[in-house]
């Protein structure tokens, strides 16, 4: 073998290493983080939803922190209920304290 194959082998098997590497650590910050942090503070939210999330368009750590603060305030309302007031008045939502306020007077309509 001479130089450039050894070079080119060694290239070859160092991008091998590292693409997964990066994989995984765009995973964990696009998904597992929101679910970490959503998990630590007592509201469970599944990776899948968070997924789905990402997938609508809607920002996971917004709806996050409006649940949380919603379990601290021990509400019964579900992940979905917090989305689905966030699309309802997207317009009107600019941080987690603004969802939380349009949840609750959802949850009082009801």
């Amino acid at each position: 073998m001479d130089v450039t194959q050894e070079t080119f082998l060694f290239v070859f098997f160092l991008a091998m290493l590292v693409f997964p590497a990066l994989v995984v650590v765009f995973v964990f910050f696009l998904v597992l983080r929101p679910w970490l942090r959503a998990f630590l503070h007592g509201a469970p939210v599944s990776v899948f939803h968070i997924l789905g999330m990402r997938l609508r368009g809607n920002p996971p750590t917004l709806l996050i922190d409006a649940y949380i603060a919603l379990k601290r305030a021990d509400l019964a309302i579900t992940i979905g209920d917090v989305e689905n007031a966030f699309v309802d008045g997207r317009n009107r939502v600019l941080t987690s304290d603004d969802l939380v306020e349009l949840v609750n007077k959802g949850a009082k309509a009801r």
